[in-house]
């Protein structure tokens, strides 16, 4: 493949995926062995169905995995962007899992958030490993719906996609916090709950006009969602999640906690139903009845 380099290793005897490693720069061989390694362990640690094979793709910088990942999704038609603001991310547009870890991001992070990444995108691979768990289509009652209320297509179409990864994170959050990784998935949830700087200047942008706030609302379904299975575990991530919400005013905090808690009540394991239906929810809770338009 185009400026990587391609390693293949079986492990039969011990039942993980046979995995395809792809190198992107200059990584330490050091770097490459203690990934693999982590990988590999959380695949050991699963008592549920594995996929047969697997990529896992390293690169050394964030620039380097900007550039591969703006073309894989040429090359796949996929319009909506997976690596902004990531780890690691996962994909399985031609079949087979995908695994993708940046080195500048992840080493930049503790040990446990580190981890915590890792382990996400094994819980991915095994639950979201075929094309079918990243094609998504808006209900055409929902584009009637929306269309009627002033929501177009290019706005449905992207809160789609905020609804889609958050349901699979918290699927892959459950899967692992059912086998017993906690600490790390604690560590990653208060990671991604972590408030930045220009979340404050964003949603002064975004709160007056009504379509960037469907936008900034839906974006925060994901951290809050992921949190969710950990919960019984730590409890204070309830706080975090809070205070990640804390620049926006009361009303609309209480309007996402609610909607979260209702969306992952009514999570039944079909992702696709669940997602169709949670995108339903979304607009029903965050658009008002008055016309966007």
């Amino acid at each position: 493949m185009e400026g990587g380099v391609r390693m293949q290793f079986a492990w039969a005897r011990t039942g993980i995926p046979q995995i395809t490693l792809e190198l992107y720069g200059s990584i330490p061989e050091e770097t490459v062995q203690a990934v693999r390694q982590e990988i590999e362990s959380c695949y050991r640690a699963l008592t549920v169905p594995l996929p047969e094979a697997v990529s896992l793709c390293l690169f050394d910088t964030l620039a380097r995995w900007r550039e591969y990942a703006a073309r894989r999704r040429e090359e796949a038609g996929v319009i909506t962007a997976g690596e902004e603001g990531f780890l690691t991310t996962h994909e399985a547009w031609e079949g087979v899992p995908r695994l993708s870890v940046c080195l500048e991001r992840l080493e930049a992070q503790p040990p446990l958030v580190q981890q915590g990444a890792l382990h996400q995108v094994v819980a991915h691979s095994v639950l979201h490993g075929r094309p079918d768990f990243y094609r998504f289509s808006v209900p055409r009652s929902l584009i009637a719906e929306s269309r009627a209320r002033g929501v177009e297509l290019e706005i449905l179409q992207q809160i789609l996609y905020f609804v889609a990864i958050a349901i699979k994170g918290m699927e892959a959050a459950a899967l692992l916090a059912e086998h017993r990784f906690i600490q790390d998935q604690v560590a990653l949830a208060l990671y991604q709950l972590e408030a930045k700087e220009d979340d404050v200047v964003l949603w002064k942008m975004a709160r007056w006009e009504p379509r960037a706030r469907l936008l900034y609302l839906s974006a925060q379904l994901k951290p809050l969602l992921y949190l969710r299975p950990l919960l019984p575990y730590a409890p204070e991530l309830a706080g975090a999640g809070r205070a990640m919400l804390s620049h926006l005013p009361p009303e609309e905090i209480e309007r996402l906690e609610s909607l979260v808690e209702e969306l992952a009540a009514r999570c039944s394991g079909d992702t696709h139903r669940d997602v169709s239906a949670g995108l339903a929810l979304v607009l029903g809770r965050l658009v008002e009845e008055a016309h966007l338009g």
